[in-house]
């Protein structure tokens, strides 16, 4: 028995220790044209330090560039004044109660890209006061009247030639916001004496401005050899005021038309400074002249033709022969200069209060013959924002 299981292990062995065999072919695969490989999509190179695109950092970017190009300053104020007398001041009148109240608006606005900039300004006034007057019944009685009215839009495109000097265009509109009467106690609808857009003036003017470096004087000078003057005038019944008045005329317009335009030149003179460290104190002044000579160049015969009449008739009233008359021809006039001038100063008290002394001098004849002066003392709450 154990002689068998000895021959049994023995062949197991040998059968786990005897060699295999196997058999296999290698075939070379034959070679391919490169041509003729082709990829479904082209490979794209991609630069891995390229920076990704961000919404946010794209609209801080246009946000710096706004702020950067656009300057913005507006200015609000509300300034009044109270004045107030017992009977024994005012002896035996009886007590008077004055009240002024007046509102103002500023706005400049500047836009600027490389040497092109446009500034632009808006600047309006509204002011009511209240005095006690005589009626015709010999009582007295507190009535609000009208005593500043003006709105004023100037824009103002130029492009730099150099610090100084830059070619510049100006625009600017001036009107009121409601109708002015003849007095306290003429307030009835036949006494209106001017109104919105009655008149209205534009002006539109060509040339070149220089403008200060110096800091602490900041003056700048247009002029402007090529300008125009338009009035307006749109109101029916201030005009019927006028013909019933004998006018031939109204704001320098012909009695029966709503628009005169003419041509000349003029010369724009701005300043504006502020002094100390809180800009406590701020002086602005702006002179604005002009005189449509082209206008009388091109009428100069008609001119000449009144003027000759004028002179004709003074003769003919001295002692000249009945129905020796002389002919009135059209009645055309030259145009004076026209000159206005206003002056801001300002005496800044805290953020919100301040004090303004205000002195504006205007000429037009043909308006009024004589210089017209407007002069103002205010105390009120002032708000100034600016974006930088």
């Amino acid at each position: 028995m154990k002689k068998l299981r000895l021959i049994a292990f023995t062949l197991f062995t040998l059968a786990l220790s005897a060699p295999a065999f196997g058999q296999f072919t290698i075939e070379e695969t034959p070679k391919q044209d490169k041509k003729d490989i082709q990829f479904k999509n082209e490979l794209v190179n991609i630069d891995a330090s390229t920076q990704y695109y961000s919404a946010a950092k794209a609209r801080a970017e246009r946000a710096r560039i706004r702020n950067e190009r656009n300057t913005l300053e507006i200015t609000g104020a509300l300034q009044g004044s109270l004045t107030s007398y017992n009977e024994a001041w005012t002896e035996s009148r009886g007590g008077d109660n004055t009240i002024t109240v007046l509102a103002k608006f500023n706005l400049k606005h500047t836009y600027t890209k490389d040497r092109f900039s446009i500034n632009t300004q808006v600047d309006a006034k509204y002011g009511y006061n209240r005095i006690k007057i005589d009626q015709e019944d010999g009582s007295r009685e507190g009535v609000w009247f009208k005593n500043i009215d003006e709105f004023w839009l100037q824009t103002q495109p130029q492009h730099k030639l150099n610090d100084n000097w830059a070619y510049s265009a100006m625009f600017k509109l001036k009107s009121q916001f409601s109708t002015t009467y003849k007095s306290r106690s003429e307030q009835e609808h036949a006494d209106a004496v001017t109104g919105f857009m009655s008149p209205g003036t534009m002006d539109l003017s060509v040339g070149m401005t220089y403008s200060s470096t110096k800091a602490k004087f900041p003056i700048k000078i247009s002029l402007n050899p090529l300008s125009g003057n338009g009035v307006v005038a749109i109101n029916d019944d201030i005009r019927n005021n006028y013909k019933e008045a004998g006018n031939t005329s109204w704001f320098g317009v012909d009695i029966d038309k709503n628009f005169l335009f003419t041509g000349g030149s003029s010369v724009k003179v701005e300043f504006a400074r502020k002094w100390g460290k809180n800009e406590w104190f701020a002086y602005d002044t702006n002179l604005y002249c002009y005189y449509g000579w082209i206008t009388n160049v091109a009428r100069s015969s008609k001119i000449d033709a009144w003027r000759d009449y004028e002179t004709a008739l003074d003769k003919w009233q001295q002692g000249g022969e009945v129905g020796t008359a002389p002919v009135a021809p059209e009645k055309v006039l030259s145009l004076h200069p026209t000159v206005e001038w206003r002056n801001t100063l300002t005496f800044k008290a805290s953020k919100f209060f301040s004090t303004q002394i205000y002195f504006q001098l205007n000429y037009d004849k043909a308006q009024n013959s004589s210089v017209q002066m407007y002069s103002m003392l205010t105390l009120g709450l002032t708000y100034t924002f600016k974006n930088k």
